[in-house]
């Protein structure tokens, strides 16, 4: 029941938004960073967070125990990101909101696990390193908010395994409440109609793409802190090939990973090669899906952990190599070629390229 009435809520609250957003200008402009190529509603990913304030509600009403250092930390986060689609929010502003709620976060899943506070100096240490962690993939998944479908594409192929791991691995133990992860997925689903078409009717803003990142690190920790599997760390996977090998290269590029730009693999393929949106977000929503499905069927079969890791980070570490070859070659030959060029595009050193070689056929 309670999907039932969390998608009449979504949709309603969506269709109020849709006339307020446009009467307003809450709209994603088109520039020379957008992929869009018409002025799109954004900051229509509020509606994750109120799929959570339902479950809050769902849970005070049942009498259900209240996650309260994980809705603090998430209403912390969603205020901050929908001011900043708004209007910028300081970048340090934004950090410490999101140090902040990531280490609510923590408190909760360590009263989920029962981890005492006094615990010892390592596991601080390795708290301290999660901190850090949850962080960088809150950045990390926002930066793959670029595309039609592309977000909800990832959540949708990040929930859908977790949701067969916490029914069919975990069974009646559960390493996170069912019905949140279904509210996800329910939520996911109403988002995509609208924004997974060849033009999209909204954008889910960082509104969306951060409160989805804290939502599928909430998810992932605690299946790593009550497994000890690290491999879980895969769900992520295409999220850490694209926007971690992104960030890295940028860095060595020294450009600012936190200026606008597009460099993404999957922006090359759109912006510069003119590949379908939805095509691009599909592979990619693909990849992650099929590490969550291999995940879900060497758990249930028991498979031991030291096993997993052995098959499936080889696999990982091939994929980001040819991921860089791919990126390398679409990019004109070089990974830092864009290095003292306007790094919002590719396209005048793919260009300066094409004339190059071209001259010297001639010659």
């Amino acid at each position: 029941m309670i999907y039932f009435i969390t998608v009449i809520v979504l949709l309603l609250s969506l269709y109020i938004y849709f006339p307020v957003a446009r009467k307003y200008g809450l709209l994603a402009g088109v520039n020379n960073r957008s992929s869009h190529k018409k002025p799109v509603i954004t900051a229509a990913g509020f509606i994750f967070y109120l799929s959570y304030f339902i479950y809050m509600i769902d849970c005070l009403v049942s009498g259900k125990q209240l996650m309260w250092a994980w809705f603090v930390g998430l209403t912390i986060l969603a205020i901050v990101s929908f001011i900043d689609d708004l209007k910028d929010v300081w970048f340090l502003i934004r950090l410490v909101a999101q140090t902040v709620a990531a280490s609510l976060l923590l408190l909760q899943i360590g009263h989920d696990t029962g981890i005492a506070m006094t615990a010892s100096v390592s596991q601080w240490a390795a708290a301290i390193m999660m901190l850090i962690v949850a962080v960088g993939l809150f950045n990390l998944y926002n930066f793959m908010d670029g595309l039609n479908g592309m977000l909800g594409g990832l959540a949708l192929s990040m929930s859908v395994p977790l949701l067969l791991i916490d029914l069919f691995v975990f069974d009646a133990r559960n390493f996170a409440d069912v019905e949140l992860i279904g509210l996800t997925i329910a939520a996911t689903v109403v988002f995509l109609f609208f924004n997974f078409r060849a033009q999209p009717k909204c954008f889910s803003g960082d509104v969306g793409s951060i409160v989805l990142g804290y939502m599928m690190v909430y998810f992932v920790f605690s299946l790593v802190v009550k497994t000890g599997n690290v491999a879980y760390f895969l769900l992520f996977s295409a999220v850490l090939i694209e926007a971690g090998l992104t960030v890295m290269q940028r860095l060595f590029a020294g450009d600012n990973i936190f200026a606008p730009h597009r460099i993404h693999l999957f922006q090359l393929f759109c912006n510069e090669y003119y590949k379908s949106h939805r095509l691009v977000s599909s592979i990619y929503a693909g990849i992650q899906f099929g590490f969550g499905m291999i995940l879900f069927v060497m758990n249930i079969y028991e498979m031991p952990v030291w096993l997993q890791n052995c098959i499936l980070w080889p696999v990982f570490a091939v994929l980001c190599v040819i991921y860089l070859l791919v990126k390398r070659k679409k990019m004109g030959g070089h990974l830092l070629s864009y290095r003292g060029e306007n790094s919002t595009t590719v396209k005048t050193v793919l260009t300066r390229k094409r004339k190059h070689s071209a001259k010297n056929v001639s010659k």
